[in-house]
Order: structure tokens, then sequence, then C-alpha cells
């Protein structure tokens, strides 16, 4: 009988270890933060950017008592920015209070401004609870902003090549190595070193050396799942993502600029272009690692403070020294241009360059990671210090 019984166990065990893991065991956010509650004069949402077309799909579809409304009769938007905004009750400036809109990376989706993987409240929150109205935006192709599924329904239908159907972008779970949360397979954390400083594999001249950072709270089931389900499809929008971002902050007014990785780069351009409409541009690890192309003209964007942060593994690139020499560029031609790397670096003549917070092992998606409150702080005290107190 007891021999059974251990039989009976070790099978049990097995059956449970090979399961899918349960991503609903407990109550989410875990834990109450203890904060006093969101006071806000309004919430509410608007699409910015787009036009509405005619739909290429073949075939037809009921509508009413219609059973056959031709699809290309009808009619969608398409290349819309999705925006969901937080206009606090208090404003810290009054009517002189900048607004600040937060832009997703590539193939990401606002929600990284509004949550993070054990629970606690997100970047939004932290500015709207000191004074700023908050803007998220989901730029077109993805989120709450959508794309044209037409393509796709064609070549299901067999009117169109399969080839002629776009690609979904979409990360996965090898996004955990990629943006520095810590090795392969997902999720885990490496050890800890805080004198490694990487180059995130893109230098084709040097062996790729990646610092696994351990601050992302996404290690047990309920976080895990958190983060993988902001890996939306990211479906074509002709023109890219930028152009519906510059509708919603041609409607939101001059604002004060984050951009996240892919948003950082073209937000950067878009304020080049723009100069009127950014009062401040802030890159979170932008892609490229600048603010703007080290061969662009810099006259809109030396009107306006700039700030990029730059956590492990980003450092290291081979674009690091091009893009130092252009903040340089931008502050001889009397501009105000930061490149902040998060890590204390090594002493070398280009990294003695670098302005250093001394805070190890933040990835990419920094505003999830465990210090993501202190990294906000960061930015805020950069916000106060280069525009409040000089308006």
């Amino acid at each position: 009988m007891h021999a059974f019984s251990g039989l009976f166990s070790l099978l049990l065990a097995i059956v449970i270890v090979n399961q899918p893991i349960a991503v609903n065991a407990a109550p989410y956010p875990p834990a109450d933060q203890q904060r006093p509650p969101l006071s806000l004069k309004a919430h509410g949402i608007f699409w910015a950017g787009g036009k509405v077309v005619k739909r290429t799909r073949v075939g037809t579809q009921p509508a009413g008592d219609r059973k056959e409304a031709p699809y290309r009769e009808q009619d969608i938007l398409v290349g819309q920015a999705y925006v969901e905004y937080f206009i606090p009750s208090e404003l810290r400036n009054g009517a002189n209070t900048l607004p600040i809109v937060l832009v997703p990376g590539g193939a990401l989706v606002g929600v990284h401004f509004l949550t993070t993987p054990d629970g606690r409240e997100g970047w939004a929150h932290y500015f709207v609870r000191r004074g700023f109205p908050v803007y998220i935006v989901d730029v077109p192709g993805r989120g709450r902003a959508g794309f044209d599924p037409d393509a796709f329904n064609n070549v299901r239908e067999g009117a169109a090549e399969p080839k002629s159907q776009p690609e979904l972008r979409m990360w996965d779970s090898s996004s955990w190595l990629e943006w520095n949360q810590g090795p392969l397979p997902a999720p885990s954390h490496g050890p800890r070193d805080p004198n490694c400083i990487g180059n995130d594999a893109r230098d084709p001249k040097a062996p790729p050396v990646y610092c696994n950072g351990d601050l992302m709270p996404a290690l047990d089931p309920e976080g895990y799942a958190h983060f993988l389900a902001a890996h939306v499809p990211e479906g074509p929008v002709a023109g890219g993502p930028a152009a519906g971002v510059l509708e919603a902050i041609r409607k939101i007014g001059p604002a004060i600029y984050i951009g996240h990785s892919q948003a950082g780069a073209y937000g950067g351009a878009l304020a080049n272009q723009n100069p009127d409409l950014f009062r401040a541009m802030i890159g979170i690890e932008p892609a490229g690692v600048c603010a703007v192309s080290p061969k662009a003209e810099i006259k809109g964007i030396a009107r306006m403070p700039v700030l990029t942060i730059h956590g492990i593994n980003q450092v290291g690139r081979a674009d690091t020294a091009p893009c130092v020499d252009t903040y340089d560029r931008i502050n001889k031609a009397g501009g105000d241009a930061t490149y902040l790397s998060l890590p204390k670096l090594p002493s070398t003549p280009l990294y003695d360059r670098i302005r250093q917070a001394g805070i190890w092992g933040n990835g990419h998606i920094m505003m999830w990671e465990t210090n993501s409150d202190e990294i906000a702080a960061l930015l805020l005290q950069w916000i106060e210090e280069k525009i409040e107190k000089k308006r």
C-alpha cells in the first residue's frame, strides 16, 4: 500500500509539472501599496490622426436587413493613434503645468506605463500624483489603435498571394534576454554583477557581453503572464507609428515627451522637426542610443532640453561614442542634452564624458522593474531642474 501511494504521488507530481503554468492563483494586484486615492479632474480617451478609407476585402457580409453588404463599400479608419489621458484635480503649476506624453516602444503598448508585473502603479500614476496631466499613446498598428486586417483576409479567401500580406510583428519570451531582464530560458535572473557593463551584442567588432539584470519582478507565474501579455501583434500601417503620435501631440499641445525605445528615436526626430510642439524630449533607451541621428541637423532639438537614460548593456554599443559626440554638438549649439548612464561606468576617455547615476541592474523595460519609482524620480528631478525652474 505504501509503495502504491508513493508511486501515485510521483505520477501526480509528474502530471503537475507538465501542466501549463497557472496564472490566476492570486488576486491582482497582490498587495496594497497604501497610497492615497488618486484624485482626478478628468479621465478619458481620444483617437488622433488616421484617415477614413474603403475596405479592400473581397466578398460581402450581412448588415441589418441586408444579407449581402459588400466589404469594399464600407468605411474604416486607419493610421490613428489611441490616447488615454489623466488630468489631476490639482495641477502642480496651475495653468502653466506642462502635460507629459508617454509613448511605448516598438511592438509595445501603453500598458507599460499603467502597471508593473507585481501590481504596483506605473509611471502614469507617478506623474499624475505629482500634478502633471498625463497622456498615454497606443501608436497606430497595435493595441487599441489597431490595424487594417484586409490584407490577411484576402489571402484567407484566396484573393491574394500569401507573400502579399505583410508581417505581423510580435515579441515573445526571447525579449527576456533581448531586453536584459535575465538569461534564457525565461523567466530567470542571472548572477548579480555590478561590475558588468555589456554591449548588447550590437557591436560587430566585439563579442556579445550580456549583463543580466535582476530587477524585473516577473519570476512568479502571475508576473510572468503579465510580462508576456503586453507583447501584442503589431500590424502594418502606412507611414509607421510616428505620424499618429505627432497628430496626438498636436491635439494635446506643447508637451514633455517621454518615448521608450523605438518611440525615443522617432520622438527625437519629431521634436527636431517640430520644436514648437515639444518642451522637452526624454528618451528611455532610445533605439540607436541617440535622441537624434548623429547625421541630423540639430536646429530644432537644440531649442529644448534633451535627456536619454541608458541601463546595463546599452552604453557599450558601437554607436555610444557617436551619440555622445552628437550631444556635445547640441550643447555647443546652445542646447541642453544629457546622456545619462544608470550604472556607474569604468573610467575611460569616452565614459568620463557621460553623466552617471550609480544605479545597476536596470534593463530595457525599466518602467516595470522593482525600482521604477526611483527611475521616475530621476526624470522628475530633471524636469524640475531643466524646465520648471527656468519657466
